[in-house]
């Protein structure tokens, strides 16, 4: 009999698993560091500092011309501060003195995708990987995916926020073919793998780790404020595994990534999309469940650590200046080690059986015309500065089965579910009173 419940519970787990067995103790074991590089609470430089180094750096290169990395400094530092123009001009220069460089390449292809030139973005990466594709973690590879993805966006030299808004009208269901970055990213590897087979329904977990962690890099050392990374991640995150998935650390880049452009529209269409991981929440067991406006606190707050460590950064790293010490001396010697925000656990005061009334309404329609979202001018500009408005066309997708050819309603699936439940559990009591009634 004990075999029998075990039995009956492991096939249980499989079909109820969405935040079970994800609260954001685990999803941190899984993906550790998403939170603090979201949050801003991570190690890194004030516009002071890079204007510190493109003067110490171009003092430097009048008397040591011949040291390549001092180039790779300077160019950085002019990136960093918006100025990717004069960055490309260096770059270029130190390639025309030393040609077919690693280093050259993956910074070039990096200032160009900064400065909206995306295809030529690729090009240049495309010359570092061939020499080393290992290099970085293959963060380079990833920065290649994205760039190609971005580009497949694009309408007229614009791209649209969110790029992927494209939402499921079966709420109960887990998402499949999403047009998102994972969906993407799953695409080349079935094209690398398997030519145009489906028979490869998801990334392995491996492929799914390396790609969040070049994300990861792409944040760190380039913008982390970015909605196209933000994005990109939150798409990696839901998509890593709908049973394992980090849907809270999803949640949290979305939800960031509506912050970056201050147009309703973007926020509305982002909401939707964290709206739709919220309304898949079970965590009665380890958690409540909660509301876009509680997991809106959560991220504030941390938002506000993440603040609070830079600006401690950027104040020291002024000091020194002033007080003339070199502040990248004096950064290894006090921060040596990356900070880590205190688990954070969610606490609502919605009873759980209001979430999903909350949220069928927010998630339950998608987009009439995806050309009417917001646009972003990519030319001579960073991922996510000049936006362009445009109305955005909403249609309601009645929640009963004539609006779903599909018969993919909440309804349809629960008889899906139920009835192979019934039939197993049937089964198992069959067996189970043949093996006790033996003599």
């Amino acid at each position: 009999m004990n075999s029998f419940y075990v039995l009956m519970i492991s096939f249980l787990s499989i079909i109820f698993c969405f935040w079970d067995y994800d609260t954001i103790e685990m999803e941190r074991q899984k993906f550790p560091s998403v939170i603090e590089l979201i949050s801003g609470n991570f190690l890194r430089h004030s516009p002071e500092f890079y204007d510190w180094r493109i003067e110490d750096r171009e003092e430097k290169l009048k008397k040591h011309p011949d040291r390549f990395d001092l180039y790779d400094d300077l160019a950085v530092a002019y990136s960093k501060t918006g100025n990717d123009n004069k960055a490309i001009q260096i770059i270029l220069k130190k390639d025309s003195i030393s040609p077919q460089n690693y280093k050259t390449y993956a910074n070039l292809g990096t200032f160009y995708i900064h400065n909206g030139q995306l295809e030529k973005g690729i090009e240049y990466i495309d010359k570092a990987i061939q020499i080393n594709p290992d290099a970085h973690f293959g963060r380079e590879i990833y920065q290649k995916y994205l760039a190609q993805y971005v580009v497949s966006k694009k309408e007229d030299g614009t791209v649209p926020l969110p790029l992927s808004a494209t939402f499921r009208k079966c709420l109960p269901c887990p998402p499949r073919d999403q047009d998102n970055f994972y969906s993407f990213l799953l695409q080349v590897y079935r094209e690398k793998h398997n030519g145009q087979s489906l028979s490869i329904k998801k990334l392995p977990d491996e492929e799914v780790k390396h790609a969040v962690k070049g994300i990861m890099g792409m944040m760190k050392f380039g913008n982390y404020d970015s909605p196209i990374l933000l994005e990109a991640l939150g798409d990696l995150l839901v998509g890593s595994g709908w049973a394992e998935g980090a849907r809270q650390l999803a949640a949290r880049a979305y939800l960031k990534a509506s912050y970056h452009p201050s147009v309703s529209e973007v926020k509305y269409l982002y909401d939707k999309k964290v709206g739709y991981l919220l309304y898949h929440q079970f965590t009665d067991r380890k958690g409540d469940r909660f509301t876009l406006e509680d997991l809106e606190k959560l991220l504030k707050d941390e938002i506000d650590k993440g603040t609070s460590f830079y600006q401690n950064i950027r104040n020291d790293e002024i000091r020194w200046i002033q007080n003339g010490q070199d502040p990248e001396v004096e950064f290894a010697k006090k921060y040596y080690r990356e900070p880590i925000l205190d688990k954070t656990i969610q606490k609502t005061s919605v009873k759980g059986h209001e979430i999903e009334k909350i949220y069928k309404d927010i998630v339950d329609y998608r987009p009439e015309n995806i050309s009417d979202r917001v646009f972003i001018e990519m030319p001579n500009n960073s991922s996510g500065r000049a936006i362009d408005t445009f109305q955005v066309k909403e249609k309601k997708i009645v929640d009963q089965a004539s609006s779903h050819p599909d018969g993919d309603d909440r309804n349809t699936i629960i008889y899906k579910i139920l009835f192979p439940c019934f039939g197993i559990l049937f089964v198992l009591l069959v067996l189970l009173y043949k093996r006790k009634t033996k003599p």
